[in-house]
């Protein structure tokens, strides 16, 4: 319900979706996915999910979207 307000407002927003949460170090290697085929299971630091929260104030690339965010997976490059 409260995905659907944002989603219909004519307000700027990015829905962030982290995956399992750390207490890790910020590594700057997260990814951020847009396309669900591209999301599996994954780790990422809060740190990270920060760093990611502050850029979005001056860049517009995931506006009106709502990324995964994850750390890359050993198999994945």
């Amino acid at each position: 319900m409260q995905e659907w307000i944002v989603r219909r407002s004519k307000l700027d927003w990015v829905i962030v979706r982290p995956m399992i949460l750390t207490d890790g170090p910020k590594t700057n290697a997260y990814r951020a996915l847009v396309d669900s085929r591209d999301w599996t299971c994954g780790f990422i630091s809060r740190a990270d999910v920060a760093d990611f929260l502050v850029k979005q104030i001056d860049d517009d690339a995931f506006l009106h979207k709502t990324p995964v965010l994850k750390l890359p997976s050993y198999f994945e490059e």
